[in-house]
């Protein structure tokens, strides 16, 4: 995956739309644009679903929850994956071969054994084409004071 995005915190799913890009980022930036920077600190690394490898958030999590919630609210409402529970974390691996999984979880743990902290100041707005490739929209800030 890392050829089309790099680690990254996922705030919604992807999701196939008829809205137009000017609508879907009228909607993000009208949530982001109130909502305040978000400190979050990164710990525990986690395979999930024998394909995924997360770096899972701690501190900050419940924020960033709370911003998940609130991009998926009103024309995004119907796009909320319900079958998919929202735990805040990084992506950073993503191998269908298990064998190659482990080692790269291997490795994530000797790389990543203490915690990681950032500060959440800006979302981007992705699209998938339909070969996979991602493009970058566009960059939207948070609130800031």
């Amino acid at each position: 995956m890392a050829r089309w995005i790099p680690a990254h915190l996922s705030l919604v799913f992807p999701f196939a739309t008829a809205q137009s890009a000017l609508q879907v980022a009228s909607h993000v930036q009208r949530v982001v644009s109130r909502f305040p920077p978000v400190a979050v600190t990164f710990r525990p690394v986690r395979l999930f679903a024998n394909e995924f490898i997360f770096l899972m958030a701690t501190r900050g999590a419940a924020a960033v929850t709370e911003l998940h919630d609130r991009l998926y609210t009103r024309s995004l409402r119907a796009k909320l994956r319900r079958d998919l529970g929202y735990e805040p974390h990084i992506t950073i691996s993503r191998n269908a071969d298990l064998s190659a999984l482990e080692r790269a979880h291997a490795e994530a743990q000797e790389e990543f054994g203490s915690e990681f902290s950032a500060v959440l100041r800006e979302v981007s707005l992705l699209a998938v084409a339909q070969d996979g490739r991602i493009e970058r929209l566009r960059d939207l800030a948070l609130h800031t004071a």
